[in-house]
């Protein structure tokens, strides 16, 4: 998704982590596919293979976790340094805490710059041990 210059700085990025936050909670796979695209899709369609990957996070390795919606998510903004050939620009960390597991489930936003240009997409999401 294209954002502008202002939606780089850390607190319009913490917003997209608390939208993205909130559309994993309510399981809408359709609408961060459409907001967010998913970079890891790898050909597949984008929320089937959101959908899958978030259910491959919870349930892997023997766990059977549910993200918690009682506790706050963390969500942590870092920035990448200037100027780099990749054109990685900015990180955003969504935590999800999860019920009857110590882990976190992690979502990373990445924003990337081309000619002035600023895109943000999901990246990953991963299983993130305490």
């Amino acid at each position: 998704m294209k954002i502008t210059y202002d939606q780089t700085y850390p607190t319009p990025l913490a917003q997209f982590g608390d939208e993205l936050v909130q559309m994993i909670r309510d399981g809408d796979c359709n609408l961060i596919a459409d907001r967010f695209g998913y970079a890891l899709a790898f050909g597949r369609p984008l929320a089937i293979a959101l959908a899958t990957d978030i259910d491959f996070r919870l349930n892997d390795e023997e766990r059977s976790a549910i993200i918690s919606k009682a506790n706050d998510a963390r969500i942590l903004v870092k920035y990448f340094k200037q100027p780099n050939s990749s054109n990685l620009f900015g990180l955003v960390e969504c935590f999800l805490p999860l019920e009857d597991d110590h882990g976190e489930l992690l979502a990373e936003l990445i924003v990337t710059t081309k000619d002035q240009e600023f895109f943000i997409c999901l990246e990953n999401i991963s299983y993130s041990s305490n």
